[in-house]
């Protein structure tokens, strides 16, 4: 009688927090080899929740962290995160840095030299957005969300034509 029970206690996987932040994906940037280019990654908050601005207020705070991962095709520069919005909880003696809504993150990307001559390289830059959204009822855990980037590298002979 306990076994049933226990098993399933086992399969029932513990609730996921609300996906309260998604990023769109951007349209495939193209840029020539040896060029350079700006991922604009939009975020949109849901209605009724905040995250902590990058950089946060406080150290203790989960500020919203864009990570992508490395491709020997595509250098990337440090992502630039808008200014956050002041917001004062209620018997706070300071402001916090949030960000609400909908705001961009850019990226700077720089095309490696090389590419295949006479053709075009695609590159998925993959990685995710860290973050700890709150309301004014609760904070839920630090959540993260995935992110991706297409890029489509033209060779630098193809601008010349």
């Amino acid at each position: 009688m306990i076994a049933p029970l226990l098993l399933a206690l086992a399969t029932v996987a513990p609730a996921a927090p609300p996906a309260v932040v998604t990023v769109a994906e951007p349209d495939e940037l193209r840029v020539v080899a040896g060029g350079r280019a700006e991922a604009r990654l939009v975020v949109t908050i849901e209605e009724g929740f905040k995250i902590q601005a990058n950089p946060a207020s406080n150290p203790f705070l989960v500020p919203a962290t864009l990570e992508l991962e490395a491709d020997a095709r595509v250098r990337l520069g440090a992502p630039e995160y808008p200014p956050g919005k002041p917001y004062r909880l209620p018997g706070a003696a300071s402001d916090l840095s949030i960000y609400e809504g909908t705001f961009v993150i850019r990226v700077p990307l720089h095309a490696s030299g090389v590419a295949p001559e006479g053709a075009a390289s695609d590159v998925v830059l993959e990685g995710k957005l860290r973050f700890q959204a709150c309301n004014r009822e609760r904070c839920l855990r630090p959540s993260s969300v995935a992110v991706r980037v297409p890029v489509k590298i033209a060779p630098a002979a193809a601008s010349r034509h």
